[in-house]
């Protein structure tokens, strides 16, 4: 147990399992008050800094089936994945942890690997946090990161593209399937559902695809989706005054591993719900939705290539006057069907 260790032997123990840069992070974890970081050679060049906090809490977060590494992975990955919503480039990370009395050290110690698996995995160092006596597991972590040009929000112009990286719906898959699993028959194949789950475990932040983003110049706005498709449509909405188009057909559902293990045996409607629902309407994902400007030149196609030779991406719909709302194309004569505006919300 955890506190057989008393408050500072866990710390040490903890803090010896974060390695830093000595070149950048001059004091790290668990060294003093504060960790001191070499700001001139952390930067890079850049020009602002962006600067993000999350939680998440055991009896909210962590579905069932959930390793202490990959809650550890998820309490970073969360927080990078704000970092990459702003085209910027992480490079320190703090974590404040709330810890039952009873927990054994072996699961402090997969935690905290997961932990620092996530953050080194994208060059980011840990470089303190804080630990506390709670009674259920709560970890709150905050970001550090760089950019020359963070994208906000609030650009997206009537024309532009409507985009997201990746696919959507895997982490909604795995929740439905573990959620019913002893409620009806889940006619999903061993591969499907360890694809799945890992999808909603182990969620996979998207900082490369958004540098390349915000390098490129073209994008207007961009939100991480982590409560679900419609809602951060919504907000993307609100802070750019815009409404928003959306072809469902483009919209691509499940990713490459769940799709190469699918044998088509998982009958969706026994479990209450249609691909599209879980790929509008449920959150962590963690891929990025955003807004380009495309619109007159030839030389914008050829930038458009570049951007999906690197960026895994689809162009889903585009952005619309405001006081049309946000609404599916459906059908052939493309009619219109508004967007229900709903998702994973705390409160």
């Amino acid at each position: 147990m955890i506190e057989q260790l008393g408050e500072i032997g866990l710390i040490e123990r903890i803090s010896k399992k974060f390695l830093v840069d000595k070149q950048i992070v001059t004091i790290g974890a668990g060294e003093d008050d504060c960790a001191i970081i070499d700001i001139d050679k952390a930067k890079g060049g850049h020009k602002y800094l962006v600067v993000t906090t999350d939680t998440v809490q055991e009896s909210t977060h962590f579905p069932a089936g959930i390793s202490p590494f990959q809650i550890g992975w998820t309490a970073v990955a969360v927080n990078l994945s704000d970092i990459a919503a702003m085209g910027a480039c992480p490079f320190a990370f703090t974590i404040a942890m709330s810890i039952p009395a009873h927990t054994e050290t072996a699961f402090v110690d997969e935690l905290v690997e997961g932990i620092e698996k996530c953050a080194s995995v994208y060059n980011t160092a840990v470089v303190g946090g804080d630990i506390t006596r709670s009674k259920e597991l709560s970890l709150t972590g905050t970001c550090f990161g760089f950019a020359d040009n963070p994208v906000r929000r609030t650009g997206a112009g009537v024309g532009d593209l409507v985009c997201v990286t990746g696919s959507l719906g895997n982490a909604a898959l795995g929740m439905k399937i573990i959620k019913n699993k002893n409620e009806v028959e889940v006619k999903a194949t061993k591969s499907v559902e360890e694809a799945a789950k890992k999808a909603l475990f182990q969620p996979v932040p998207r900082i490369q695809e958004g540098i390349i983003l915000a390098d490129s110049g073209s994008v207007t706005s961009m939100i991480d989706i982590s409560d679900g498709l419609a809602l951060s449509l919504a907000e993307l909405r609100k802070s750019s005054n815009v409404g928003f188009e959306i072809d469902e057909d483009k919209v691509s559902v499940f990713n490459d591993e769940i799709r190469s293990a699918w044998e088509w045996d998982l009958d969706l409607s026994m479990l209450g719900f249609k691909p599209r629902e879980l790929a509008f309407y449920y959150g962590g994902d963690y891929e990025l939705l955003f807004t380009m400007d495309m619109t007159g030149v030839r030389k914008d196609e050829e930038l458009l290539k570049r951007i999906k030779g690197k960026v895994k991406m689809s162009i889903i719909g585009k952005v619309v006057p405001p006081e049309e709302g946000i609404y599916f194309k459906t059908g052939e004569g493309k009619e219109k069907e508004m967007m229900e505006i709903k998702g994973y919300q705390h409160f």
